[in-house]
């Protein structure tokens, strides 16, 4: 019975998480790249908070909009084996044309994961870690073939690269097992 309730629920949480795709969204093209947000524009992505109280976990996260940034900050709690908070936002175009994600941020001085989630496998995440340096605004280079796929910390064989699968979700993660407060700014991320 116990066994039920926990595939029941881990099929809840994995659909509770799907989205429509929104088709009202206006792609824009820089040097760096195409735009995939910006936090300036009317149409931004609909950004979640996801953390680990969803098992059992005490952190907290928070994202709020700045002059247009977007700020993700909270406290990281490894309480009740907890230790990860992230913000995740569906994406309405398929990235399988591109070889690289591109982050402007300012953080302090922790690292972070830039996660990615596909149409095949919804339940799997591809990460990326990044450095950031303490109040200073850094560019943030990920190839797509540096990902990893994973699901809830365990990484994962035999999944396709990430350049062969259409992305559908993106993500930042803090999951560095450092209890305390994280500051995250992101200015925009883009892929080219």
């Amino acid at each position: 019975m116990f066994i039920k309730f926990i595939i029941f629920f881990s099929f809840l949480s994995l659909t509770a998480c799907e989205s429509p795709l929104r088709d009202s969204i206006s792609i824009e093209s820089t040097p760096e790249g195409l735009v995939i947000e910006d936090f300036s524009r009317n149409d931004l992505l609909n950004w979640n908070v996801v953390d680990d109280n969803v098992m059992g976990g005490r952190s907290q996260g928070y994202l709020s909009l700045g002059d247009e940034i977007a700020i993700f900050r909270g406290y990281l709690s490894l309480q009740n084996n907890g230790g990860f908070s992230s913000i995740r936002a569906y994406v309405p175009y398929d990235y399988t044309n591109y070889d690289t994600f591109v982050l402007r941020v300012k953080g302090d001085g922790r690292n972070y994961n830039f996660r990615v989630r596909a149409d095949d496998n919804s339940w799997a995440s591809y990460s990326h870690s990044f450095s950031t340096v303490e109040n200073d605004w850094v560019v943030v280079e990920l190839n797509v073939d540096d990902f990893y796929p994973s699901y809830r910390g365990y990484s994962l064989r035999n999944m396709p690269e990430l350049s062969r699968v259409i992305v559908r979700e993106i993500g930042v993660m803090i999951s560095d097992k450092k209890e305390g407060e994280f500051n995250l700014e992101i200015d925009w991320i883009k892929i080219k």
